[in-house]
């Protein structure tokens, strides 16, 4: 497996859109050209938001993203790992930890002390757990994006 920044491979653009729309906003009231739109933004360069595409035997297996101003009510909080997503059939195979360990490095590579992320609403306690048996801590609760209850967790760098 191979973890590239999508600005080396900016054809995946709409496909990391489709999936980003797929999983967190079509049952909200957020147009597929927004998220798209967003996702080309990030083809560009190396700027945040960063987005990053496990490759899986030339397939793409997932994505995440490094970005700032994550959580609009905490906006003291920079960065955020945001949108990490891995496609059922590379689920379990160690995916999603190569993306965020991808992710960590980054941060530390541009001077960030911590990254911090919010847990999003299905599967909150699994997800909780997952980030935790990671090295993550929660540090607090916050109102997410669309005014639902959510934690906050921190992974500081050692």
């Amino acid at each position: 497996m191979e973890i590239i920044p999508l600005h080396m491979v900016p054809e995946l653009g709409p496909l990391l859109a489709r999936w980003s729309y797929n999983e967190w906003y079509r049952h909200r009231s957020i147009d597929f050209s927004l998220v798209l739109h967003t996702y080309l933004a990030r083809t560009k360069d190396n700027s945040l938001p960063q987005s990053f595409v496990a490759m899986d035997e030339g397939r793409p297996a997932g994505m995440v993203t490094l970005k700032l101003d994550d959580l609009w009510s905490r906006k003291d909080l920079n960065p955020w790992l945001s949108s990490l997503y891995v496609v059922p059939e590379a689920r379990s195979r160690g995916t999603g930890h190569a993306l965020v360990r991808t992710v960590l490095a980054r941060a530390r590579e541009l001077g960030f002390a911590s990254v911090n992320l919010f847990l999003g609403q299905a599967n909150m306690e699994q997800l909780e757990r997952y980030y935790a048996k990671r090295g993550w801590e929660v540090v607090g609760a916050a109102l997410d994006n669309d005014g639902v209850d959510t934690k906050i967790m921190m992974f500081r760098m050692g």
